[in-house]
C-alpha cells in the first residue's frame, strides 16, 4: 500500500463531504426518535467503565439468561456517535434472548484510528475478562462499527479470549476501502505505515470466528462490493463466511431495522435472529 491520495477507490465508502455531513446529522437526529419507543424487552441496563478516557464506558443490557452476549459498535463515519442513542438495537436484540453491551470510544478528529480502534478492544475484553468472564461472545456492528467488529473478529491479536467469540455480525460494513474515497481518512487511518490496518480484508484466515455479513442492496453509502470482497476473501483462506443482501434496503436502514416499527417481519431482523438462535 502507498500514501498516494486518489479518489479512484475500488469501492467508495462515501459521497460528497457536504452530503456526508447531511447524512450524519439525519441518522442522528433519526436515531434519537426512534429510541424514544425502545423499552419492550426485560432487562436492566448498568453502565460500565472500562478506561481512563471520558468516553471509554460501555452500557451493559443484562437480561436474566446467561445467553451470548452481543457486543454492538455503533457506526458514525468515526466520528460521531453516542451509546444511548441505540437503546432500540440492544432492545430488539435483548428480545431475541440475547445479553448486549454497547460500548462508546473515541471520535475523531480528536482521535485518530488507532486510539479509536484501541478502546473497541478493550471495551471488548475488559467485558470477557473482567465483567463476565463466562460470557460467550458475538461481535457485531453496523457501518464503521462493523469495520471494528471485523477487525476484532480477524486479528488474532487484538481479543485475548479468542476462543469464546461465537461470531461476527456486521451491517452495511467497509471492509476493503483502499485506497481511500474521503480526504480526511488519509489523516485518520494515519500515519501511513497504519493504512494496512484499517482494512478487514488484510487479516482474513482460516481459524477466525464465522463472518455473517448482511448488505443493503441500494446502500451508496458503502456499497456492498464491500461485504462479498470480505466474503470471498474470508472463504479463499479457507475461514466461514456468509452473506445476505436485501432489496430495497439502504444504508440507514440496516440499522433503522432494529426499531420497534420496523423490526416486525424485517428479513435482516428475522436473519439474524435465526442466526444468533443455530450459534446456541
Amino acid at each position: 500500500m502507498t500514501g498516494k491520495k486518489t479518489t479512484q477507490a475500488k469501492e467508495s465508502i462515501g459521497f460528497a463531504p457536504w452530503r456526508n455531513r447531511v447524512t450524519d446529522l439525519w441518522q442522528t437526529f433519526g436515531l434519537r426518535v426512534i429510541n424514544t419507543l425502545a423499552r419492550t424487552a426485560d432487562y436492566e441496563v448498568v453502565e460500565v467503565t472500562y478506561g481512563a478516557g471520558e468516553r471509554e464506558k460501555f452500557d451493559w443490557y443484562r437480561t436474566a439468561d446467561k445467553s451470548p452476549t452481543v457486543i454492538f459498535y455503533y457506526g458514525g463515519n468515526w466520528r460521531s456517535g453516542r451509546k444511548q442513542d441505540f437503546r432500540f438495537v440492544a432492545d430488539t436484540l435483548c428480545g431475541m434472548g440475547v445479553n448486549v453491551v454497547v460500548p462508546d470510544f473515541p471520535l475523531y478528529p480528536s482521535a485518530r484510528f488507532g486510539a479509536i480502534l484501541a478502546s473497541a478492544v478493550a471495551a471488548a475484553n475488559h467485558f470477557m475478562q473482567v465483567v463476565d468472564p463466562e460470557a460467550r461472545v458475538i461481535l457485531m456492528g453496523h457501518s464503521s462499527g462493523a469495520q471494528k467488529a471485523a477487525l476484532l473478529a480477524l486479528d488474532d491479536k487484538l481479543i485475548v479470549e479468542r476462543h469464546r467469540l461465537l461470531a461476527m455480525i456486521g451491517l452495511a460494513g467497509p471492509y476493503d476501502f483502499f485506497p481511500f474515497s474521503e480526504d480526511d481518512h488519509w489523516d485518520l487511518f494515519g500515519p501511513e505505515e497504519h493504512y494496512p490496518r484499517s482494512q478487514p480484508v488484510n487479516y482474513v484466515r482460516a481459524d477466525a470466528p464465522p463472518l455473517y455479513l448482511l448488505h443493503g442492496r441500494d446502500d451508496i453509502r458503502v456499497r456492498r462490493g464491500h461485504s462479498k470482497s470480505l466474503m470471498e476473501k474470508q472463504q479463499a483462506a479457507g475461514g466461514q463466511a456468509a452473506r445476505e443482501v436485501y432489496d430495497g434496503m439502504g444504508h440507514v436502514d440496516a440499522v433503522v431495522s432494529f426499531s420497534r416499527i420496523h423490526r416486525r417481519n424485517n428479513p435482516l431482523i428475522r436473519d439474524i435472529q435465526s442466526y444468533i438462535q443455530a450459534l446456541n
